[in-house]
């Protein structure tokens, strides 16, 4: 089935038609990473997302991998692992340098320190700071903060990784459909059957048939385990906490590599990281609590400027905030947990992110030995976790790349493009602009995710393409206007749905001054 909500009513139909092995509920990373996972292992599977896929992902800036835990960055056969493991998803998954500054009174529990004692003897991880390209003025007041390290972590584009899982899954024969609100479970017998389910954009209410569920919600996995969960399972208790991040358009930053600074004064771990947009600040605090963002800001730029000796950091010159709200996945006991909610339903909290793809395993495993124990057949292991994404690679065609900008190499890297299909594209876009005058590369954008990447509505597109770390201009009206047009063209919008819509895209582009 292909990746696009062009033809709704057709796929609908194909799904309802269809009784699948497992249904998992949820398009975040976690219902991606498993959607491909069992689909490897030639299980039938549909994926249901009641909003767009990766839509928590789009809202966030890209995610910076690091053990939340042992305050320690990946250990190198860690880093190998996922650089092997996602070695096809171009500028989604990449490695940066940075620099790690670890206090000396790091709040570390006794426990974390016996377990990690020899690591954390260690003068250094992996080369010695001096390397790095640090002012000796702003280099004294870290080495008396703490511990330098020079490393490299991986930078993730989360939404991005999301969406390139689901769209390598559907090419191996998975089905996905969003904006599809799992309501129920359809139980007989005591058995589950299915789920039923409401469309979020005609409003009509299906039943679609499958023998397992996996419950891949996020912050509502757990009202859902304990709505459906046997007399043997025990109350599930997630434990959310909030993800503050800016993107400042500040010249006062005075350090030009990437900095983690653990421990201290500091009461989580924040990150600062200097991109072409900007400087890139996170940090995350426990609880549900919300805090107001400016006061999360200031007590991290009060630290920032006790710590360098200067004024760093200026909140007149914040472009856009954000806050979060996430699972804390290495809260439980286990590290890799995941519940039998009843005999054919699983939830499945999550793992933090460098485990992404060994938590699909194990939730594959458990699948597939619930099948066969059924089946009364012998489980063997798999080695699903060690496969590699498959998805378009350009890098076979590199002395075809010279020829194209740097603008529509970075597209076809984006997009996992080759150069022969991105000139098809580009063909088709060009007889479109008669009609529809936008942008070229924003036209192949817009094309591409409505055909490949299941885009319906104009907000999403642009939450996508327009996320935070990526907000570098203003879009002009009537650039949004044609963007209505042409989706309300291919995709055959009623004129409520078309009203709807364009009041979503200005409140979006308004609330973050992106519209003229």
């Amino acid at each position: 089935m292909k990746f696009s909500n062009a033809n709704r009513e057709e796929t609908m139909r194909h799904i309802l038609e269809t009784t699948y092995d497992v249904i998992i509920i949820g398009g975040g990373l976690t219902g991606a990473s498993i959607l491909f996972d069992l689909q490897t292992r030639g299980v039938k599977t549909l994926l249901l997302e009641k909003s767009d896929f990766a839509s928590a992902a789009s809202e966030s800036f890209d995610v910076l991998i690091y053990d939340k835990d042992t305050f320690q960055s990946l250990p190198k056969s860690k880093r190998n692992e996922l650089q092997q493991l996602n070695s096809n998803l171009g500028s989604a998954f990449q490695f940066i340098p940075a620099v790690e500054v670890m206090s000396h009174h790091s709040p570390v529990s006794e426990q974390v320190k016996r377990r990690f004692l020899p690591f954390f003897k260690k003068d250094s991880v992996e080369q010695p700071v001096t390397k790095v390209m640090i002012h000796d003025q702003f280099k004294k007041p870290l080495q008396s903060f703490g511990r330098l390290t020079q490393t490299h972590i991986p930078f993730v584009d989360t939404a991005r990784l999301t969406i390139d899982l689901i769209k390598a899954s559907v090419a191996l024969g998975a089905d996905v459909m969003n904006y599809q609100m799992v309501t129920d479970l359809y139980i007989s017998a005591d058995a589950v059957k299915g789920v039923f389910v409401e469309d979020q954009i005609i409003g009509e209410t299906h039943v679609i048939y499958g023998k397992k569920v996996v419950n891949a919600t996020g912050l509502e996995s757990g009202s859902w385990h304990n709505r459906y969960k046997d007399q043997s399972a025990s109350k599930l208790t997630l434990s959310p906490r909030r993800k503050y991040q800016w993107l400042m358009d500040d010249t006062l930053w005075p350090i030009k590599v990437p900095l983690i600074i653990k421990g201290g004064v500091f009461s989580q771990t924040v990150t600062i990281i200097p991109k072409e947009e900007g400087v890139l600040i996170s940090t995350i605090r426990q609880g549900d609590d919300m805090l107001r963002t400016h006061m999360v800001f200031n007590e991290v730029k009060s630290h920032l400027s006790h710590l360098l000796e200067q004024q760093v950091l200026n909140p007149d010159r914040v472009v856009t905030l954000k806050t979060v709200r996430e699972v804390v996945t290495h809260a439980a006991k286990q590290p890799l947990a995941f519940y039998n909610t009843r005999p054919d339903v699983l939830t499945a909290i999550g793992s933090p992110m460098s485990n992404y793809r060994r938590y699909a395993a194990l939730i594959g495993d458990e699948i597939v030995k619930q099948f066969k124990k059924e089946a009364a057949i012998l489980y063997e292991a798999s080695t699903t976790k060690e496969r590699v994404i498959v998805s378009e690679i350009i890098e076979d065609s590199n002395e075809e790349l010279p020829r194209f900008s740097q603008r529509e190499c970075q597209l076809m890297t984006k997009y996992q493009l080759l150069p022969d299909r991105f000139e098809e594209y580009s063909q088709r876009v060009e007889r479109l602009m008669i009609d529809y005058p936008i942008p070229k590369l924003l036209f192949i954008e817009l094309l591409y995710t409505l055909e490949n990447e299941g885009i319906y509505k104009a907000g999403d597109f642009l939450m996508r393409r327009l996320r935070l770390g990526v907000f570098l201009y203003t879009l002009h009206s009537e650039v949004v206007f044609q963007i209505l047009r042409f989706l309300e063209y291919r995709l055959a919008w009623t004129r409520e749905e078309r009203s709807y819509y364009e009041r979503e895209v200005k409140q979006f582009l308004e609330e973050r001054n992106k519209l003229d």
